[in-house]
């Protein structure tokens, strides 16, 4: 099976319940220091060191027996064009694309509900990572650090929901709430907004954090965030050169990938194979990646004339390797060479699976044997992720609406009868609110904790009515992540959804 590749898409595709080993694959990968989330020396609340220019992520070939991906770029694109090679992050595209596949994921179109697992997925990833830290602080700091590398172009916000305190967000990605150390915190990424936290609630690292660009009050108690910057390839920078092609990018630290592989754990263990490749690509996002494990056999039929960089990196514990340095590891079980290089011909001797190898490219496949070409340029200036179009406006303490407006389901005329059956509340609810609002799309949900919200336009929590959360969306992706059913939500609009899936889409009502 031959295609071209240059865009293919991968995923984190873990459970919500991912093992600790495995979990420790993302903070380890970050390249930002040993101490995730280090402050910029100012207040503790501030979790960034201002911008920090990023790479995007990779867009890799499954690398198993399966059928590759094969969208096709722009032959004549250049770098900063629109249509150019796009370098959509790894940590929130969902699963791989086959080219005869409906499914639209980040970087590639619009909202869809592999969008929204992806984001889902990566927050559980990091939230379970980070619970093995004894000190809220330090867990806080983790988690931001973590998202931060895996959603470079968005602005994070940390923070726990407290009344009084406002949200304002465009090019919203992504809200949800977690616990952390057993506290609930809201999670947002989003390009641009403001965040202003109300008198008399506490600040500092057990109660908010951020990192992007972001200009803080001489109150500390609002925050405005502008875009943060595209990445930018050094000047003069050649093949041959020492440090990575991209500005403010450093190689991938060998000791963020220590004890992230284990043969029981194949999912979490490609995961970290995936995210070795992704860092080489956001160090020299211009040329092809291999990542191949050492202890398989493998070849060059064509090896490439020169190695922008060849090196080899150890995935397990170094308990009894204390004296491996650089490149000096010795081949074994969860060790990878990883090549970076123009062109060239690889031929893997063994057995597919991310867990043996991963690819990244331009190339043409035919089952174990891959030929490369030169890649055109990365579009560092173009990811092509989607996000909300509309503000995202809303108050941590109370809805929009509230009982004083009179009305049994306030910021209505009903006043009917309240059902006392959660099943028919929630559709008495989503009959009456589409009336009163009939542009919106409406979404009830017996806990506004248990609603993840991706790529989110128009987003309004209109009511509470006995203990059940009602909210207005123009479009985007919501997935709930308790449990099903008309006693524990429903929603009416124009929207999309798979079966008795959890994962809903919705489109603006015309």
């Amino acid at each position: 099976m031959i295609a071209t590749v240059v865009a293919a898409v991968v995923a984190l595709n873990m459970p919500g319940d991912v093992s600790t080993t495995t979990s420790g694959a993302v903070c380890r990968i970050l390249g930002t220091g040993d101490d995730c989330g280090d402050s910029d020396g100012g207040d503790n609340d501030v979790g960034g060191r201002g911008d920090k220019p990023g790479g995007d992520g990779p867009q890799i070939d499954p690398a198993d027996d399966t059928e590759p991906a094969s969208d096709q770029p722009d032959e004549n694109a250049e770098p900063g064009d629109d249509n150019g090679n796009t370098l959509p992050s790894l940590c929130n595209a969902p699963q791989e694309r086959s080219s005869n596949s409906n499914v639209s994921v980040p970087g590639n179109g619009p909202a869809s509900t592999a969008a929204a697992w992806g984001y889902s997925q990566l927050v559980n990833f990091v939230i379970d990572k980070i619970d093995n830290e004894k000190n809220k602080e330090k867990r806080v700091k983790a988690a931001l650090d973590d998202l931060a590398y895996c959603l470079p172009d968005y602005n994070i916000v940390i923070a726990k929901p407290q009344e009084g305190n406002l949200q304002e967000m465009d090019g919203s990605a992504m809200i949800q709430t977690v616990e952390i150390s057993g506290q609930k915190y809201r999670i947002y990424a989003f390009k641009t907004g403001k965040f202003t936290w109300a008198e008399g609630n506490d600040l500092g690292w057990k109660n908010r954090a951020f990192y992007g660009n972001f200009d803080v009050s001489e109150d500390r108690r609002t925050v405005t965030f502008e875009e943060r910057a595209r990445p930018k390839r050094k000047k003069d920078w050649k093949p041959g050169d020492e440090g990575c092609q991209v500005e403010g990018q450093e190689p991938p630290d060998r000791s963020r990938y220590y004890n992230t592989y284990s043969p029981l754990d194949n999912e979490g263990s490609s995961a970290a194979v995936r995210m070795l490749v992704n860092d080489m690509r956001r160090c020299y996002p211009d040329y092809n990646v291999v990542a191949m494990h050492s202890e398989q056999k493998s070849h060059w039929e064509e090896e490439p004339d020169q190695f922008i960089n060849k090196s080899r990196y150890r995935l397990n514990s170094t308990e009894y390797h204390d004296d491996e340095e650089g490149n000096d590891i010795e081949s074994g079980r969860a060790v990878f060479d990883v090549y970076v290089f123009d062109k060239g011909k690889f031929k893997n001797d063994g057995d597919g699976g991310f867990n043996n190898w991963a690819i990244y490219g331009e190339f043409e496949r035919d089952g174990m044997e891959v030929e490369f070409d030169t890649p055109d340029p990365a579009d560092l200036k173009n990811t092509a992720d989607k996000t909300g179009t509309e503000k995202v406006n809303f108050n941590d303490g109370a809805p929009k609406y509230t009982d004083t407006d009179k009305s049994k389901y306030p910021g209505t005329d009903y006043d009917g009868k309240v059902p006392g059956d959660k099943s028919e509340l929630n559709q008495s609810l989503v009959e009456e609110y589409r009336k009163s609002f009939p542009d919106k799309n409406i979404v009830t949900v017996k806990n506004f904790d248990e609603i993840s919200f991706s790529e989110v336009s128009g987003l309004e929590h209109l009511a509470e009515v006995d203990g059940v959360d009602v909210f207005a969306i123009d479009d985007g992706t919501i997935t709930n992540k308790g449990d099903g059913g008309w006693k524990n939500w429903g929603f009416g609009g124009n929207y999309d959804r798979e079966g008795d899936s959890k994962t809903v889409t919705f489109k603006k009502n015309k």
